[in-house]
């Protein structure tokens, strides 16, 4: 049987990675800093998948172990012992988890055997950002053996998974509720010799456009469901995108972003469509239950100048095309001030201390002398007379 190490047992872990990994015929060892998780997973020994919409495609996940990240002898053991290495920690935490793996090889060295690990993350350059990280930790000696032997590459995730009632949650803590999503692509021209052979896996070689038609349809999109949703009162992700009011909003948002990947990267109208209905039905999916506030967290870095709207709103314009859903929606994450998330309390602070110029200007990176600057500002003025930020200003 093959092996395989993931760093991360987060529901995307076991839920997407661990059941292809598992259907693919490989033993699987996570390794995490969540002790109850760690301790449950080596307690049950397996964990349900359970594939909403169709028990058929369900999984018991088995052939299964997990560490904590301080054990570090046995996790440097498992990684030269696995065919692969994955990586789900949440963009977040990529750099924390390039520090520990770094720490583990400076203590025990760099093999010299070709290994590739996949950074499997929705975040903007994760294979660099995880790379970078690893170099910075490393010794000199191990630094030029890791960029020899060791391939890092990056993986599109584009599989949802949901939160089980309270009950369900707390009866089968090992177990994770998924979308039936079965699609993998993986950045081929980082890839170190070959990686074992895996269900529903694709090595692309042109990741960069394939990356960009992602971040800018499905993100883009959910962007617009959750800052609109939030300043309408929808809870649930799929109930907001649904409504009439959002429905509406997305079949712009939708042909806004197809005009705008059509004109910018050249990609098929057709496919870029189809690509575009595929990301719909998935915010539109009712076994998925999820928060609206999920989806909106983290406000500051989704409006930097590279990520989901401030970049296709700036090459809209490029090629003369008004994306005024997508103008409308900077201007509605603007005023996105969930209590829960730190990051949101931050931008509100920012706003109301220094003003929306000063955050445009900032954290969006606009010039004040540029056209998406100003139409933003005339934006945050409708939204205001339309009454959407009431009691988020």
């Amino acid at each position: 049987m093959k092996k395989s190490i993931l760093f991360g047992a987060g529901k995307i872990a076991r839920g997407f990675l661990g059941q292809l990994l598992y259907l693919s015929d490989f033993e699987i060892t996570f390794v995490d800093v969540y002790e109850p998780i760690v301790s449950v997973l080596n307690e049950k020994k397996t964990y349900h998948v359970h594939v909403l919409g169709d028990e058929s495609l369900d999984s018991d996940v088995t052939h299964i172990k997990a560490y904590l990240f301080d054990e570090k002898e046995s996790i440097y053991h498992t990684f030269y012992e696995s065919d692969i290495a994955f990586v789900s920690v949440g963009g977040n935490h990529l750099t924390d988890v390039a520090k520990s793996l770094a720490d583990i090889f400076n203590r025990f060295g760099i093999q010299k055997k070709i290994k590739n690990i996949i950074v499997c993350e929705n975040w903007r350059d994760a294979a660099n950002t995880f790379k970078t990280a690893m170099l910075k930790f490393l010794n000199e000696e191990n630094k030029n053996l890791f960029e020899e032997f060791i391939g890092v590459s990056e993986a599109v995730l584009m599989r949802t998974a949901t939160q089980p009632d309270e009950e369900l949650a707390k009866l089968y803590p090992q177990d994770v509720w998924v979308q039936n999503f079965w699609y993998l692509p993986i950045d081929g021209s980082r890839i170190k010799e070959a990686i074992p052979k895996i269900q529903c896996v694709e090595l692309l070689d042109e990741f960069g456009n394939f990356l960009t038609q992602k971040m800018y349809t499905n993100n883009t999109s959910n962007a617009v469901i959750a800052y609109s949703g939030y300043l309408l009162g929808y809870e649930i992700l799929a109930e907001a995108a649904n409504s009439l009011e959002i429905s509406a909003l997305l079949d712009d948002a939708y042909k806004e972003i197809n005009q705008i990947l059509v004109a910018e990267l050249g990609v098929d109208e057709k496919q870029q469509m189809e690509f575009s209905q595929k990301a719909r039905a998935k915010y539109c999916d009712w076994t998925i239950v999820d928060k609206v506030i999920r989806h909106g967290k983290d406000p500051i870095r989704k409006l930097g100048p590279q990520d989901r709207l401030i970049a296709p709103c700036r090459m809209a314009l490029k090629h003369g095309i008004y994306p005024k859903t997508l103008i409308d929606t900077i201007a509605k994450a603007l005023y996105f001030d969930e209590p829960s998330d730190a990051e949101a309390v931050k931008l509100k602070m920012l706003r109301q201390q220094k003003g929306v110029e000063y955050v445009l200007q900032t954290v969006c990176g606009l010039d004040k002398n540029e056209r998406l600057y100003h139409e933003v500002l005339k934006s945050v003025e409708q939204i205001k007379e339309q009454g959407l930020v009431k009691g988020h200003e």
